[in-house]
Formats: C-alpha cells, sequence, structure tokens
C-alpha cells in the first residue's frame, strides 16, 4: 500500500486537500506545535515541551514509520502516534497519543487517519490495536467505536496527598531505592493484583531508566513489596505487595515513604475490577481524579 493518500475534505464552502501519511519525517518541534495545539481545550488542558514528548514516546516504544497524521499542505494538523511492541504474546499497536487541532475538527480525521493505517499495520502482522480514552470523551469513545474499538477494561487513576499514620511494629523495616539494573523484574508478577497498563508496564520503566526509582521494603533479606516512582513528579506507575504479606502495614509504610518525599502522588489506570487495590489507595488518601476505558481492535 502506499505511505499516503490525498483526501478532500470540504470547509465552508471550499475544497481542501489533505495528505495522510506517516510522520517519519517529522520535526519534533513541529510535532510538539501540533499537539500543543490539539490539546489546548482537551478535558485536562496542558502544554508541553519537546523533551517531555521525546520521553513519552521513547517509553511508549513509539514507531514514526507506524504513526500517522493528517497534513493541510505542509502543516500537520491531527496525528495517531502508535508504539509497537509485545502484549500477552500479540504484536500489538498502541495509541499513544490522538489529537486534532480544534480548527479541523468535525472532519473525520480520526477515522480517516485510521482507515489509512489499520491495512499498513497488518501488512506489519501487527495483531492487535489498543488505546486509553476518558470516560467523559463521547466523541472520542463514539469515533474509536465506529472504527471497530470494543471496550476491554476500566481504568481509574488517583491523586491527593497521603495520609498515613506508621503502625508501630514496622520499626524494622528496611525502605531503600535501588538502581533499576539491580531489580529482579522477573518477580514483579508476584506482586501484581492487575496487569499494568501500556505506558506502566516493565518495558516502558525500562526504556527511560533515568526517569524512575524503584523503591523496596524489607524484612530481614526479603522484599515484601516495591513500587516504581517518577523522579520529578510523584507519580507511582507500579507497586505491589507479596500477597502473603498483604494486611501486616507494608503497603502503608510504603506510601508514608513515598508521601514524604512527594507532596502529591498519583497512581494512574488502576484496573477497576481490582476493588482491593482500590480500597487501599483510597485508605492512604488518594481519591480518583480521571476514569479511562482501555479500548482494543484486533487486526488477525
Amino acid at each position: 500500500m502506499a505511505d499516503d493518500e490525498e483526501l478532500s475534505t470540504k470547509r465552508k464552502g471550499e475544497k481542501n486537500y489533505m495528505l495522510i501519511k506517516s510522520v517519519k519525517d517529522l520535526e519534533l518541534q513541529e510535532f510538539t506545535t501540533c499537539f500543543n495545539e490539539a490539546f489546548s481545550d482537551y478535558v485536562i488542558p496542558f502544554h508541553v515541551s519537546s523533551e517531555y514528548l521525546a520521553d513519552k514516546f521513547a517509553g511508549a516504544g513509539v514507531n514514526y514509520q507506524m504513526s500517522f497524521g493528517a497534513f493541510d499542505q505542509e502543516k500537520l494538523v491531527a496525528f495517531v502516534m502508535h508504539g509497537i511492541g509485545d502484549r500477552n504474546g500479540e504484536s500489538t499497536a498502541f495509541n499513544t497519543g490522538t489529537g486534532v487541532v480544534p480548527l479541523y475538527r468535525g472532519r473525520r480525521l480520526v477515522e480517516q487517519i485510521y482507515r489509512h493505517a489499520l491495512p499498513i499495520l497488518k501488512e506489519a502482522h501487527i495483531q492487535k490495536c489498543l488505546l486509553e480514552v476518558i470516560q467523559t470523551n463521547d466523541k472520542a469513545i463514539k469515533a474509536y467505536t465506529a472504527i471497530g474499538f470494543q471496550i476491554h477494561r476500566e481504568l481509574a487513576c488517583f491523586k491527593g496527598r497521603i495520609d498515613v499514620t506508621l503502625p508501630d511494629d514496622h520499626r524494622h523495616t528496611f525502605i531503600t531505592m535501588v538502581r533499576l539494573e539491580e531489580f529482579d523484574w522477573t518477580s514483579v508478577h508476584s506482586y501484581w493484583n492487575f496487569e499494568p497498563s501500556w505506558e506502566q508496564s516493565v518495558h516502558a520503566i525500562l526504556r527511560n531508566p533515568h526517569l524512575y526509582d524503584v523503591v523496596t521494603i524489607r524484612e530481614e533479606n526479603k522484599i515484601c513489596g516495591y513500587a516504581v516512582i517518577k523522579s520529578a513528579n510523584g507519580a507511582v506507575v507500579q507497586f505491589g505487595i507479596l500477597r502473603e504479606e498483604r494486611n501486616q502495614g507494608f503497603g502503608r509504610s510504603l506510601f508514608h515513604w513515598m508521601g514524604e518525599r512527594h507532596s502529591i502522588i498519583t497512581v494512574n489506570n488502576v484496573d477497576k475490577r481490582d476493588t482491593n487495590s482500590i480500597r487501599f489507595l483510597q485508605s492512604v488518601g488518594l481519591d480518583v481524579y480521571i476514569e479511562q476505558y482501555e479500548m482494543e481492535k484486533d487486526l488477525s
């Protein structure tokens, strides 16, 4: 299939021609300008730097050849960025960012980009497409559903100040930071209640090791629990306590330690079926601030 295609869209009686193609040749600064314009009126408006996007896309494993944009003449006005990798044994394209510049909305550009992208992804032997969308973003959910995405699971995002009183019987518990390369990543499944989402996965952490700290909680020589925290802002991307060590205060001690070092703690994309983790996070002072759908589309 050709790498680009010409689309004709009409606005206010004028005929404009757009090109949909991969963003492999786009300068990061140019993309950043489009990204910030697209998200200027988002549910949670934010403005990012090129450095932030470079780290975000590196962590997500973005493949620029497999990421696509709509161009009005030479200007990028809409995009779908794909991280490519293995998830549960399937080659997967994760949508790590979709945006449309406000002036160009209402033209079904995201649908057009996917119509162009899906055959290319199939030719590259991608088996599944994956994305996350805020549950109140009705327009985006409707667009993704029309393309063929279905809700796979619901995710809750937490934020707040840690409010924990330490138990007296954990005076001899040791909490330490360890280097990412020294941590046994093969063992982390034994701490989890749910599978981390794409951008909270072990692969994502190890692609950007300079951004994270690993914190472990031990009793004697046994690691009873751990957390991975973003050094700059207190975002906890993974955490867990060994099943046989739960309900003994290890989790509360761990979050107390992190709360002393970061005034605000966030924990994103907790599987809503994991009611135990949700109750725990609420018990240490965190509240839900966003709920998302994780949506999938099978390409096989």
